[in-house]
Order: structure tokens, then sequence, then C-alpha cells
């Protein structure tokens, strides 16, 4: 679909001047890419490729007047008409963008794109036809003007009924071919659509909804796959694992409107706390949350830890009722070594678990780990 040619190139358009030629085929490209790009949705190639054919259009133009100079003279009115062909042809193209108004860049060069095809098919086989057969005349030893005169003969008659059906093929041609693309724009984008749908249902069923942190669900998968991939490669895996002190006062005090408070406020610290890209960040259930990450040293998760615990108790979110302090307070239990042959993520979870244990039972608010 992408490589579709709106101006399929034909040997019946070579003029039969080589220079000129190639130019004509280099300008059918150009139209056929700029056709090509107008699916994309990217104004800026758009823009590019517009741009690039307008300039090679006016070389172009340039290129074969200086080549019918040789031969016509400035007043000659064959002359005069290409040159006014050729000077009209930038002239309408602005025309047709500012009649456009506000519409889309697409639209606009699309509209372009009808009238470029047209016109260079148009130009092609009548203008430079005729100026080119009347040099094929004059370099076979004909005048100027008798050469002029079996040009018009050869190129009446059938000839023009040939131009204006192969005009009407590539009105016909390029119609539906810019249908053709635009309903493929219309599916890429509604398969764009349906990707960032399927990415946003993704992302719904990985993430807690309150905290903005990953879900319970999310946490089995990825824990299994980093102590895999650390254990394949002998690095240590780190799992800290700690609940709110005391929550079930809190939410009596404050209302579970409150509790949610914290809770959302304890992810979005987490979020900002866990940038590394091995850094993963859990809620695992009611005010219990988890945080995965690898290659730390034992001293480093500990100082890792605590920035949590004090970053969290500096909150300073009310619990007048909590036997520990009159703020939100955490307990945690951490772990971290490189993965032995009989450990698995349940053995660690279960250690990181013991471990919280053991903060609540020494008072709360601190850290727990092994040697």
């Amino acid at each position: 679909m992408d490589s579709f040619e709106v101006f399929p190139w034909n040997d019946n358009f070579a003029i039969g001047i080589d220079e000129i030629d190639h130019q004509h085929m280099r300008l059918v490209d150009l139209l056929n890419e700029l056709t090509a790009t107008l699916i994309q949705d990217n104004d800026a190639e758009l823009t590019r490729i517009f741009d690039e054919l307008a300039s090679y259009t006016h070389y172009h133009f340039s290129t074969e007047e200086m080549l019918w100079k040789e031969y016509f003279q400035e007043d000659d009115a064959w002359l005069q008409n290409h040159q006014d062909v050729h000077a009209s042809f930038l002239p309408k193209v602005v025309q047709l963008k500012e009649e456009s108004g506000d519409a889309p860049l697409a639209d606009v060069i699309e509209n372009i794109v009808r009238f470029l095809i047209r016109w260079l098919a148009f130009h092609i086989i009548d203008n430079d036809k005729r100026m080119a057969t009347v040099l094929k005349y004059v370099q076979a030893g004909e005048t100027l003007s008798d050469a002029k005169l079996k040009t018009e003969k050869e190129m009446t008659g059938a000839t023009g009924l040939l131009i204006e059906t192969i005009l009407k093929m590539y009105d016909g041609l390029s119609s539906r071919t810019l249908d053709l693309l635009r309903e493929r724009l219309d599916r890429i984008r509604a398969e764009e659509k349906l990707k960032e749908a399927y990415r946003q249902l993704e992302k719904l069923s990985i993430t807690d909804q309150l905290t903005g942190l990953y879900n319970r669900r999310h946490f089995d998968n990825t824990f299994s796959q980093e102590f895999r991939r650390a254990a394949r490669e002998k690095k240590a895996v780190t799992f800290l694992m700690f609940d709110v002190d005391h929550f079930k006062k809190l939410n009596d005090r404050y209302g579970h409107i409150g509790g949610d408070v914290a809770l959302t406020k304890i992810g979005t610290l987490l979020i900002n706390l866990c940038r590394r890209p091995g850094d993963f960040a859990f809620r695992l259930g009611g005010e219990e949350f988890g945080i995965l990450t690898t290659e730390q040293s034992p001293q480093a998760a500990y100082a890792f830890a605590e920035t949590i615990r004090t970053s969290i108790e500096a909150l300073d979110i009310p619990n007048v009722d909590s036997d520990v302090a009159d703020h939100m307070t955490i307990s945690v239990g951490l772990i971290t070594r490189i993965p032995e042959q009989d450990d698995n993520p349940d053995t660690f979870v279960s250690r990181a678990d013991a471990y919280l244990y053991q903060a609540k039972e020494q008072g709360r608010n601190r850290v727990m780990a092994s040697d």
C-alpha cells in the first residue's frame, strides 16, 4: 500500500531530451513521495517533501527555459506561452494553500497533489512535447516556422484526443489512489487508538488505582522474572516490605478518606524515590507495600530503606492515636543477597515479612534486616 504510485511514470511521457526526461521523472518521484507521506500523518515530513518539490520544480523550469531559448527568440509567442505556464505554477499552488484556510495540512497537500498530477501530466505531454517536437524538426533542418506548423499538425486531432484521454485516466487514477491512501490513514489511526486503548487497559491491569503503584498481580510476575535474572547473573536482589504503623487507628480517627489520602501520598513518594530502571514499587494490599530492586550492596539497600522510612515520616501525616508517634510512621523488613540454590521469591518474601514482624516487635518505626 505504501508503494502505490499516484502518478505512474510511462515511457510515453518521454519527450526525447534526456536531461528533461530525467528531471520529469524526478518530479514524478517527488510527487509520489509526497502523496505516500500523506498517510504518515507527519506534518514536518509533508512540509519537507513539499518544499523539496517546489525547489526542484523551480530548478527544472530554469533548465527547460535555457534550452528553449537556444532555438526560440525572446519574443517568440511559443516561448512566452511556455514561460507563462511556468510562471503561473507556483502562484496557483499558493492560491490553493491560501484558499484552504485552517484545514489540516494533509488535506491541503491532498488538494495540491490533485492539481499537481493534472498540471504535470498536461505540462509534459502537451507543452513540453510541443517544444521538443519543434526542436526535433529544427535539428532535422526545418525552419522554425515550418517546424511549428508540422508540430501543430502532429499535436492536433488524434493526439489531442489522446492527451485528454490520458488526463482523464490520471484524474481517475489519482482519485482512487488518494481514496485508498485516505482509507489506509483512517485505518492506521484507528489501529493506533486501539493500541493505545490496549496499552491503557494493560496499564490498568497492573496498576493499583489508588496509589498509582504496581499491584499485587504485577508483583508476582515481576518478582519471578527479576529473581531468575539475578540468580542467573549472580547479582543481589533487594526486597523490602513495609506497612503503616497502626493504620487502623488512622482510619478510625480520620475516616477512610483520610486513610486513602495517606496511602496516595505514600504512592507518590515511592514513585519519586524509585527512579532507577530496576526499581519496582508495589502496593501489596491494604497498608502493605513492597519494593524490589537489584544490584545494591546490603549497606546501600539499608540506606535506601532508611530513606524511605524517614521520607514517609517527614510527610507529617497526622496519626494522633498511634502508639508510636502523633504522625504516620512505617515499619520495614529488608532482605538483600545474591539468590542461592534453595532460594526463591517466596523465601525472600517470607524472610522480609519475618524482619517486618521483628521491627514491629521492637517498637515499630524502624528497619530490620539480615546481618
